[in-house]
């Protein structure tokens, strides 16, 4: 038997039974109280564990939903108020939340220079900032898993015609480069990132092209430690990937394809890397997002919304509307998809049935938490970014601020309120009083 004191407390332990939650506690504090001669200690109440929003869209299914959020509500936005603002070079095309971090990929100010800023989420102070280079896909996707920040990136071909596209992995602690992938072909157009990607129980997932004219197109999945390839899935030469974000869950990988007589979504098993099904939309750029065994459609050009079977390809549902490529959010049963004239549509999730739509000059998908609504928007007459009822799309708060090119879809976590490129600088925080 051992010992180990707390505040003013002895207590004794057996070695083998010390891992209780005593080294879990970042922070413990005793107190102590003299009753009958007997020193109690009584641990103070624990802080709620904090919640990430660790890739753009949140998930590997992109649903945009944090429902552990329950600070900031319907009732009590109106009150949110600035925290800080910080600026990234450019401007930010995606950002995430992980562990008091906001990573931030930043647009730069040249066609080749984007950057990725670490920024501290309570204070806005600037942690560090490197240059990544532009990945091809214009850095629309991060994520962030085991100690790493995943980013699209560059490096200038050897050969001098032009950089080539890549995806890098940085320590999230530093930003030091750990491992990138990328296969150059020295001619033009140069290798790229076609899909941007995302993470996924220890693998990084995107598409790829080899470039040149006849250079192959594929999706990738590579081991988020250590870079090394696990597999590869080729779609054949040139246009044959489309832009999507790719889509992971149920022991599938989705993304758009294309090719001479079809255009729309593929579906790879993740143990056999063998296509399973595909739908032909007639387009390959959309939206693609993963609800349970359902993947809903934000069908662009298509001109409509649609759900399918995500085991079998089987069509569940569609609806007609002006669709765009943004993935539509998911939150209890209800899927609420921005169109490409800046509505967005709030639907039943089993049916496809319309419960309301509202002009919100919507320009990206569209964040959820506790009951509000969070977008993104365009034009000098309209807020950057606002706030709505979930129920009926009514406004609840916004931002008065002018307008951007760059919508990267706001984050809600640990009642704090994150948007880009805003007035108050490239990341903003807003918090309710005495947040």
């Amino acid at each position: 038997m051992s010992k180990i004191s707390v505040g003013c407390l002895s207590v004794g332990f057996s070695a083998t039974r010390l891992r209780l939650r005593l080294l879990r506690s970042r922070s413990t504090r005793a107190l102590c109280v003299a009753l009958g001669g007997v020193a109690l200690a009584v641990a103070a109440p624990s802080f709620a564990a904090q919640v990430n929003w660790p890739q753009t869209y949140l998930g590997a299914g992109h649903m945009s939903y944090n429902g552990a959020e329950t600070t900031i509500s319907a009732s009590n936005i109106s009150g949110l108020q600035l925290l800080w603002g910080q600026g990234v070079a450019g401007g930010v095309t995606a950002f995430a939340l992980d562990a008091g971090t906001i990573y931030a990929q930043g647009q730069g100010q040249g066609s080749n220079d984007p950057n990725l800023a670490a920024i501290d989420a309570a204070t806005g102070a600037t942690l560090w900032t490197v240059t990544t280079g532009n990945d091809g896909t214009g850095g629309n996707g991060i994520a962030i898993g085991g100690g790493f920040v995943f980013a699209g990136c560059s490096f200038d071909d050897p050969g001098g015609s032009t950089a080539y596209g890549a995806v890098c992995a940085y320590r999230h602690s530093n930003g030091h480069l750990v491992w990138h992938f990328a296969n150059p072909c020295n001619c033009l157009p140069e290798a790229a990132v076609i899909a941007p990607l995302v993470y996924s129980d220890g693998v990084v997932y995107f598409g790829y092209g080899n470039g040149g004219a006849g250079g192959s197109e594929y999706l990738v999945a590579v081991d988020a430690t250590s870079g090394d390839v696990l597999w590869t899935y080729v779609t054949g030469t040139s246009n044959t990937m489309g832009s999507a974000p790719v889509t992971v869950g149920n022991g599938m990988v989705y993304f758009t394809c294309g090719g001479n007589q079809f255009s729309g979504i593929c579906a790879i098993s993740q143990s056999t890397q063998e296509l399973v099904w595909s739908y032909n939309f007639g387009t390959g750029t959309m939206g693609l997002t993963l609800g349970g065994n359902v993947l809903y459609v934000n069908a662009g050009a298509a001109g409509e919304f649609a759900a399918l079977n995500a085991t079998t390809g089987a069509l569940l549902w569609t609806v007609a509307g002006n669709s765009s490529a943004f993935p539509v959010s998911l939150a209890k049963g209800i899927i609420y998809a921005t169109g490409s004239d800046g509505y967005v549509h709030a639907l039943h999730a089993s049916n496809g049935h319309q419960l309301w739509s509202a002009y919100l000059a919507s320009t990206s998908s569209v964040s959820l938490a506790n009951g509000v609504l969070y977008d993104e928007q365009q034009g000098s007459n309209n807020p950057p970014t606002a706030a709505y009822a979930v129920s009926d799309g009514s406004l609840l708060w916004s931002v008065a601020a002018p307008a951007s090119t760059l919508h990267p879809p706001p984050l809600i976590a640990n009642g704090t309120l994150y948007i880009t490129n805003a007035s108050c600088g490239s990341v903003c925080a807003y918090r309710l009083p005495g947040g």
